[in-house]
């Protein structure tokens, strides 16, 4: 065989082989799929184009489908708005995808041309539709059909442009979904911002009111006492006044920043009939003030859907907030878990007094066996100087006494009648006498036997404790007198 000849019979095998690697590339090309699941865009040349400006040349787009009509237009401030959403937080990615898809709208490939009649592509007159309205004055108006029964996500269309009609395209679904969805769609689930990462604000007061459920109100409010070692920041002043735990009343008292709602069922000043009754018998009432800023949230009637059974299930109440007074929203149980569920015992601080010791004046220690006065004296630590009975003692000694008095621990709310501790045994007293002459503050510790102790404050009973403290309390004294170490664990 010639050189000539075999040349020829390379070169045809070759140009065989590269036809059948196109024709393997555009299958695979066609079967493509994005890294985050959807369709891979197809070449510039495969492309319809209808529009081909940017987001920023949309007017308005008015939307119309089985949940109604309403608009996307360009505001004052040149972002996106829907004013059928009055005092709503939108959701500005969805808003700017709306209108890129509308700008740059391109087919796939044409279906059918002079199509009659529409119903068949899903196209009649009931479909969905968006019109938009571009600054040059062009307008593009589609209506959205069926999915295409293709194994790619595509949906029929019929698109008008200056008056063209009448054929059906198929494009990639994710270019008109959103013109199938309500108004609702651009709420913005997050209904107050969340400092985790900022920092929190600080709040000056945090009232919840569960009357419809207990009767129960809670006010936490910013406390600061130079007289005291400051620990925590906030004080509860009822149903009872304690103070507030810094880490175990956090989730409390910022409790209404950081709402996320699950779903809005409604946007606008007046309330459908179907509505009109979820907040007579509120579940919490809740108000926040941060400076002049002041918060509500109200939640009101459970929210229940039914299952495939037929069954009623409970998926949240119904719930809406100051900073958008015409969203109702659905709110898990999870998100208002905290709100709904806390007491005072599970938000209490365990330390209930904790005098500085530069303040006081006297210290005097009673027990069933030991019966120790104190005399503290000194403004600072370059001065100070301690007593026992009016005999100088070891300063850093002493103090681990203090401390551990100041430990006295309230680990749950006394719920008995305060006539009940005159029949209980007195395990301890402390009185705490002040150098500014303020009235003393005695705390006595009853026997209420079960291992527990009743915590009496100037002669009111508060709190309960594990008998453990006040054993405790005696091994300390003992260690005390014959300088030995103070433990602060029982």
């Amino acid at each position: 065989m010639s050189k000539k000849a075999k040349n020829l019979i390379f070169m045809s095998a070759g140009l065989v082989l590269l036809i059948a690697l196109t024709v393997i590339l555009a299958l695979v090309r066609d079967e493509a799929y994005t890294e985050n699941g959807g369709p891979a865009v197809p070449a510039e040349a495969e492309r319809i184009h209808f529009t081909e400006l940017t987001s920023e040349d949309v007017v308005s787009i008015s939307v119309k489908n089985e949940h109604g009509e309403y608009n996307i237009v360009r505001l004052a401030d040149g972002s996106l708005g829907v004013p059928e959403l009055p005092g709503a937080m939108t959701i500005p990615s969805r808003l700017h995808n709306s209108a890129r898809f509308m700008s740059e709208f391109w087919a796939r490939e044409i279906v059918a041309e002079n199509v009659e009649p529409l119903f068949q592509y899903g196209l009649e007159d009931t479909a969905a539709r968006g019109f938009v309205t571009f600054r040059d004055g062009g307008t593009l108006e589609i209506f959205v059909g069926d999915k295409t029964p293709t194994p790619e996500d595509m949906t029929y269309v019929r698109v008008m442009r200056d008056g063209s009609k009448d054929t059906v395209y198929a494009v990639w679904s994710y270019l008109v979904d959103w013109l199938r969805e309500p108004a609702l769609f651009y709420v913005s689930l997050d209904v107050t911002m969340d400092f985790t990462d900022a920092g929190w604000p600080r709040i000056d007061r945090f009232v919840v009111d569960r009357a419809g459920r207990e009767q129960y109100v809670i006010e936490l409010i910013p406390w600061l006492d130079e007289e005291e070692i400051v620990i925590n920041s906030h004080r509860l002043l009822a149903p009872v006044e304690v103070e507030v735990d810094h880490v175990k009343g956090d989730r409390i008292t910022q409790g209404l920043f950081g709402l996320t709602a699950q779903e809005v069922v409604h946007v606008g000043a007046e309330t459908p009939e179907e509505y009109a009754h979820i907040f007579d018998d509120p579940q919490i009432l809740a108000t926040m003030s941060v400076g002049n800023y002041i918060a509500t949230l109200i939640i009101g009637d459970r929210v229940f859907t039914q299952n495939e059974d037929g069954e009623d299930v409970f998926i949240g109440f119904y719930g809406i907030h100051s900073d958008h007074p015409n969203v109702l929203y659905i709110f898990s149980m999870q998100s208002l878990h905290h709100l709904l569920t806390f007491d005072t015992e599970s938000i209490m601080a365990s330390m209930f007094h904790r005098p500085l010791i530069y303040t006081v004046s006297e210290l005097i220690i009673e027990t069933p066996l030991h019966s120790l006065s104190f005399t503290l004296t000194g403004e600072d630590r370059s001065d100070e100087a301690y007593f026992l009975h009016g005999e100088l003692i070891d300063t850093d000694t002493f103090k681990d006494l203090y401390i551990f008095a100041l430990m006295a621990s309230a680990e749950a709310l006394f719920v008995g009648e305060p006539e009940e501790t005159e029949l209980m045994p007195l395990l301890a007293r402390y009185t705490y006498r002040y150098r500014n002459g303020s009235p003393d503050t005695v705390i006595e510790f009853y026997d209420s036997g079960g291992m527990r102790s009743v915590i009496a404050i100037d002669g009111e009973p508060r709190f309960t404790t594990r008998i453990g403290y006040l054993t405790r309390l005696e091994q300390n004294i003992e260690a005390y007198l014959n300088s030995e170490p103070i433990i602060n664990s029982w």
